[in-house]
């Protein structure tokens, strides 16, 4: 009866999780993508960061509601499939938190006093900062795709870390 209860919780969070998380990252693009909002560096990283939310809601809390919720675990159909869908979920959540740091970091650089820091707020530094942050993630979390496989357990199969 209690996992019956928690199997329709998670159903109906993780639904609307993804609703409203479309909804709202989806207007974030409608927003972001106005031609006098993407002359400010810090709309690119806003907007990297919206782009990364909406990866992250259809590879890994569909693919975790799939499984959860309705017992489809893609991930448990290869270890390809095990290691990919965990090395791109662990990269995709940590990418948006560091483009968020990256915007902020924008906006001190462009109120500065100093001309050295305000140059640091321009496009080009934008897109070479948003491509070493997901590079950097993809580094940092590589050994997710190593470690991450198929293992039975009581429950069955799972895609888990190796230990």
């Amino acid at each position: 009866m209690l996992a019956q209860i928690a199997v329709e919780a998670t159903r109906v969070v993780l639904i609307l999780f993804i609703i409203l998380g479309t909804i709202g990252n989806v207007l974030n693009l409608f927003i972001f993508t106005r031609p006098t909002l993407l002359k400010s560096p810090c709309t690119l990283y806003l907007l990297a960061a919206s782009i990364d939310n909406i990866l992250v809601i259809y590879t890994t809390l569909l693919t975790r509601l799939l499984a959860n919720g309705f017992s489809i675990d893609i991930t448990i159909t290869s270890n390809a499939v095990c290691k990919l869908r965990s090395y791109v979920g662990y990269v995709f959540f940590a990418v948006s938190p560091y483009f968020f740091v990256l915007a902020c970091f924008d906006r001190y650089c462009s109120s500065s006093p100093s001309a050295t820091y305000r140059s640091w707020s321009n496009k080009k530094v934008a897109k070479r900062l948003i491509i070493g942050a997901i590079t950097l993630a993809c580094i940092l979390y590589f050994h997710m795709a190593i470690f991450f496989e198929i293992q039975s357990g009581e429950g069955g199969l799972s895609c888990n870390c190796r230990s």
